[in-house]
Order: C-alpha cells, then sequence, then structure tokens
C-alpha cells in the first residue's frame, strides 16, 4: 500500500468523530410522530456514563421520559443516543 492509501488514527477519529455528530443530529431532527426506540437498540443502561446521564441530556423529558427511548427512564441513566444539554 502506498503513503497516499495510509489513514492515520487521527484521521479515522476525526471522521468517527464527525459521523456520529451527524447520527446524532439525525436522530435529534427526526419527527415527534415516529417511533420510539428500545431501550434495547439504544444500549439504555440504569447507571450513567462518566458524567453523561440522561438528566443532562437533551433529549430526557422529566421526570422519567425520553423523546427517543421507549419506556421509563432514570434520570441517572444513558443510551447512546446521549447529547448534552444546551
Amino acid at each position: 500500500m502506498d503513503d497516499s492509501m495510509k489513514l492515520s488514527r487521527r484521521t479515522v477519529l476525526k471522521q468517527a468523530i464527525f459521523l456520529s455528530g451527524v447520527a446524532a443530529g439525525l436522530v435529534a431532527t427526526r419527527p415527534a410522530y415516529a417511533q420510539k426506540a428500545s431501550q434495547a437498540a439504544m444500549k439504555y443502561q440504569d447507571k450513567p456514563n462518566g458524567t453523561s446521564e440522561c438528566d443532562n441530556c437533551q433529549h430526557f423529558q422529566p421526570p422519567k421520559s425520553c423523546a427517543i427511548v421507549e419506556g421509563d427512564i432514570s434520570p441517572k441513566g444513558w443510551c447512546i443516543a446521549w447529547v448534552k444539554k444546551s
């Protein structure tokens, strides 16, 4: 493989971050009438992921609901759709 075809870790990480941002944007702009995803599909857990938790996610709807994930949601939970509340 020549040098022009090699990918650096930095390039791969930048692309991964960009694509995750695009995915989060698509999830955030989906219509309100769309069906919610299952907790299993969103890898929901009842515990936070570091400082990331449902309580500080823009999709969380107090006291225990989410705009994206179906069912009861713990304010201290987390899932892969987490986006920091602005």
